[in-house]
């Protein structure tokens, strides 16, 4: 069974909703959390913040699979051995370059397809849709060399966080103008949103807002 969970962002207690969708979904005690993020993070800041918040649910976030500056390729079995693997926030063109250049993206796809739970927030749940061309509506910044943002394909919508905040400045009307372009329907969750997927059923939970202009 498919098993997608897609934040906006992860700040308690905004995302009490959707925790407990995750805590259900995994339906198990004390689960290992394999953790990919968006770019090298020495100091593992990020990282313990992320395992802060998830030992709340009594869940173990153990496996540490940088991309970028430390990637350690024989820790791929273990981080395909997790119980979920979250894909942190970012810069979604960085995250997407590196996932690709490391040949990660088929592995994730197989991992959903076995069963394996996909957590994202922000930029690592736009990465589930099929592609990240929603992002000129935000402040990532492109990369050069990169020009295929084609992603992991896993829904057949594209995903907007941060509806409303000042990291999203964008408007209704853009979105509406987005989804009419790319004949995809828009899901726009505010930081108290997020959406949970189980094979082809789609929950909204929290302040989420459907945009279909198809």
């Amino acid at each position: 069974m498919k098993k997608l969970v897609m934040y906006s962002d992860q700040i308690p207690p905004l995302a009490d909703g959707i925790d407990k969708e995750l805590i259900a979904l995994l339906s198990k005690s004390n689960p290992i959390i394999g953790y990919i993020p968006s770019n090298a993070d020495p100091q593992r800041k990020y990282y313990k913040e992320r395992q802060s918040y998830y030992s709340r649910m009594n869940m173990d976030l153990q496996v540490y699979f940088e991309l970028d500056k430390e990637f350690r390729p024989n820790l791929l079995e273990s981080l395909l051995s997790c119980d979920a693997i979250h894909l942190s926030g970012g810069n979604t063109y960085y995250f997407l370059h590196w996932l690709r250049k490391r040949g990660m993206l088929e592995p994730l796809r197989q991992y959903v397809k076995r069963g394996g739970m996909l957590v994202g927030v922000s930029a690592g749940s736009i990465l589930m849709s099929p592609d990240i061309s929603i992002c000129p509506l935000y402040v990532d910044e492109p990369i050069e060399v990169e020009t295929d943002f084609s992603s992991l394909n896993l829904v057949d919508f594209a995903f907007a966080p941060h509806y409303g905040s000042r990291r999203m400045s964008t408007t209704v009307p853009a979105l509406r103008k987005y989804s009419r372009e790319h004949q995809i329907v828009v899901y726009a969750c505010q930081d108290s949103g997020g959406i949970i997927v189980t094979d082809d059923s789609v929950r909204c939970i929290g302040d989420v807002y459907k945009i279909d202009e198809r």
